[in-house]
């Protein structure tokens, strides 16, 4: 990351003598992990762990950040609640793994039958790739079709087919499609996937004209880089042309679910999907996925044969992870009268003074938001999809993420973070604040 400007560099100089321990850590590292964590999460210094508490990250060197990352959505709770830790330690002096199941996986399906209008059935993962993967081949084995529609934009997890999407160089009305990186069939690219333009009724006439090869529609409820709220009309049309065309709908709730509402995406606009995936916070911070949908789809597990669908996994709904996501889910539904309003609040304040002074001072720079799913982008809005994100001011956006982080303030700098019902108003302003100064200093630096 280049620290040619000012501000820019006197941060990176402060955060670099604040890191020392964290820095030391970098080499013994990349020794030998060819990854760390996720790689999309850059930080401008390299950055270690110790803890996490509530709202809050403390690095190697004691260092401690008022974190916007939260797991990457997964920690709606913040870091270690207090319910959730005591159902862990339960669960660990009675054992975290024994392959049979046990009454901790029937308490979170019951709690996701109850909230989640499509759940007719239930079936649990390591993680939301997974919980994508198998609900496409339970949509391909019921319908008897082959190919999956996502939306451009969207992202469903690392698998070869979810790493199909939309290129945003041809047109938008009928879309092309690429590969994410290497080692993609180009087969699984050319037949099993279809690109569907978001928030464009040309998806609808797509959707129609391939009806007899489509078996899935995909879409995330909000899309984690262009956040709207203001799906809920888009949504029916989608439900009602499915229904027409005979094609399976299936609502990616890995990050809305039990973020927009208690019960997801489908709760919070009223529209229920054939098949959703679910993971992140109903794993309490550990790792999970699920499968939900109507009970004949997934029936399809329980056959054998080549009648049936193949799923395995030696940690699938181990108990350490159904006990930690039965007790997020019973925080949750106790507090949901409250705390999601709350969220929805906090997130429209932040982003309204945000938004407040880039209009005063001319910043070209977008902050969007759904409630507590929230993205900057140094463009100039509105931004309707992924198409109108690019290009990117790249200068002011490495800047402003090194001058986040010197304020004590985690951004995840791939753009999307999320806001927790550990962050209180004082956090709230703290991170605006900081966020403000940062665009500031950019401007002062010639960037915006």
């Amino acid at each position: 990351m280049s620290d040619a400007t000012p501000r820019k560099a006197a941060a990176l100089e402060r955060l670099r003598a604040r890191t020392r321990g964290s820095a030391a850590m970098r080499p013994r590292a990349a020794r030998l992990l060819a990854l760390e964590a996720v790689p999309t999460f850059a930080m401008p210094v390299p950055l270690y762990i110790e803890s996490g508490d509530g709202a809050w990250m403390t690095d190697v060197d004691g260092n401690a950040y008022l974190d916007l990352a939260m797991g990457f959505g997964s920690l709606v709770l913040g870091h270690r609640p207090p319910e959730v830790v005591a159902a862990m330690h339960r669960q660990i002096d009675r054992g975290w793994h024994t392959i049979l199941p046990g009454t901790a996986q029937i308490e979170l399906a019951e709690l996701l039958a109850e909230a989640v209008p499509c759940a007719g059935k239930v079936a649990f993962q390591n993680s939301g790739t997974e919980a994508t993967m198998f609900a496409m081949r339970l949509a391909r084995a019921f319908t008897g079709k082959d190919r999956v529609a996502v939306f451009g934009g969207g992202y469903h997890g690392t698998h070869d087919y979810a790493l199909v999407q939309e290129d945003p160089t041809t047109p938008e009305a009928a879309p092309g499609i690429r590969t994410v990186g290497g080692g993609i069939p180009g087969a699984v690219r050319d037949r099993t996937m279809l690109a569907l333009p978001y928030r464009n009724a040309a998806a609808f006439d797509l959707i129609r004209k391939h009806r007899d090869e489509l078996a899935l529609v995909v879409i995330q409820p909000v899309q984690n880089t262009v956040p709207h709220l203001d799906n809920g009309a888009y949504l029916r049309d989608l439900r009602a042309v499915c229904d027409e065309a005979g094609v399976l709908l299936m609502f990616d709730e890995v990050v809305t679910g039990f973020r927009l509402a208690y019960g997801g995406g489908q709760v919070y606009y009223g529209v229920t999907p054939d098949l959703a995936a679910f993971g992140k916070i109903i794993g309490g911070g550990t790792a999970v996925g699920a499968v939900c949908g109507r009970a004949d789809i997934l029936g399809l597990f329980a056959k054998g044969g080549t009648a049936g669908v193949f799923a395995g996994g030696t940690f699938n709904g181990n108990p350490l992870t159904m006990a930690a996501g039965a007790a997020t889910l019973r925080a949750l539904k106790a507090r949901k009268d409250t705390l999601y309003p709350a969220l929805e609040a906090r997130g429209a304040r932040m982003a309204g003074a945000v938004a407040a002074h880039c209009e005063t001072h001319e910043m070209d720079v977008t902050l969007m938001h759904a409630a507590s799913i929230q993205c900057f982008h140094f463009r100039k809005g509105p931004i309707h999809s992924f198409r109108e994100t690019y290009p990117s001011n790249r200068a002011a956006e490495e800047a402003f993420y090194a001058l986040v982080l010197d304020r004590g303030v985690l951004l995840p700098s791939f753009h999307v973070y999320f806001l927790s019902a550990a962050h209180d108003d004082a956090m709230i302003d703290r991170a605006t604040g900081a966020f403000i100064e940062a665009l500031d200093d950019c401007r002062a630096d010639g960037l915006l």
